[in-house]
């Protein structure tokens, strides 16, 4: 779940740092791993109860991590677009 949290967070800081814009195979992506991690949790060993040490130290704080990275490359890339609407029609 961590290595998932930090890829999507590496794709983020690329997006954000780069002024491309909407990037839908990317947001595409990044929102895709957010609802896979309830998946991938439910297919640990014994299949934990909801609110075990799994959820605590691993499953909460990557979905955190994605989804505060989804909404960093929203809102960046919603300006930048907006950015380059205004420079194109003057």
């Amino acid at each position: 779940m961590w290595a998932l949290a930090a890829s999507v967070l590496i794709g983020a800081w690329y997006l954000t740092t780069r002024s491309e814009g909407l990037v839908w195979p990317a947001l595409a992506w990044m929102a895709a791993t957010l609802f896979a991690l309830a998946a991938f949790r439910n297919t640990a060993p014994g299949t934990p109860p909801i609110g075990c040490v799994v959820d605590w130290f691993a499953f909460l704080w990557a979905e955190t991590v994605i989804a505060l990275s989804l909404i960093a490359v929203v809102i960046t890339s919603v300006r930048t677009a907006l950015h380059q609407d205004d420079a194109l029609s003057t």
